[in-house]
């Protein structure tokens, strides 16, 4: 930016979305920023529920450090958490994961698993896809447009109740995540190292919803 300074440069737009706040920002660069817009956030704070779940529905704790993240229990807990959530959020959800691996290990751990206190052989994948109309990510590129128009579809086939979508943090979902925004209702976060991380956009009615979550 000083280069642009010597230049003669008289003036610089410099925007973005995640240049916030911009006073530090201007701090990193040594630069003073006489003009500046920063505008709020599109979904104001009363619309947002943001919360951490450190247990699923039997007791056993969502902890997805290194150490844990690979046992069955946790993907066990996992699985009937999301289960849960998938039959009190409406329209679209998001599961994010820290790698296609642990993601790919979820799911296959789950659709050769049911739950451990039923007396049926309905699967975990089963359970949720009984819920929500299910999409995963695809690690090619080329494949990522047909998986959002899939999922899209899915969303608005008035049949079911909405669909879900499994995504890795930093992947091809989590870029356009500003763009898709608004067909998710709520967003899991589950690969905090400690705990499980929800965010819903959220209604009056969340509030009743919740309590279910971990019955």
């Amino acid at each position: 930016m000083k280069e642009f300074v010597k230049l003669g440069v008289l003036s610089i737009i410099l925007t973005s979305g995640t240049l916030s706040p911009l006073e530090s920002c201007a701090q990193e660069m040594n630069l003073e920023f006489p003009v500046r817009l920063e505008n709020p956030h599109v979904v104001s704070s009363d619309q947002v529920w943001v919360g951490v779940v450190p247990s699923g529905p039997s007791g056993y704790s969502l902890n997805s450090s290194y150490r844990t993240r690979d046992s069955l229990e946790y993907k066990q807990e996992l699985g009937n958490t999301i289960v849960n959530l998938s039959k009190i959020v409406p329209a679209g959800l998001l599961v994010f994961f820290p790698s296609y691996y642990l993601m790919d290990r979820c799911i296959e751990c789950w659709k050769s698993m049911s739950h451990a206190r039923s007396s049926d052989c309905i699967t975990i994948w089963e359970r949720i896809c009984k819920n929500k109309q299910p999409v995963i990510e695809p690690k090619q590129s080329a494949l990522f447009p047909n998986a959002v128009e899939d999922f899209e579809a899915k969303l608005h086939d008035r049949t079911t109740s909405g669909a879900i979508f499994f995504a890795v943090c930093r992947g091809k979902v989590s870029l356009l995540l500003n763009i898709i925004y608004h067909q998710f209702f709520c967003k899991i976060f589950a690969f905090c190292s400690s705990n499980f991380y929800l965010s819903f956009l959220s209604e009056p009615q969340f509030d009743m919803l919740l309590s279910k979550l971990l019955s």
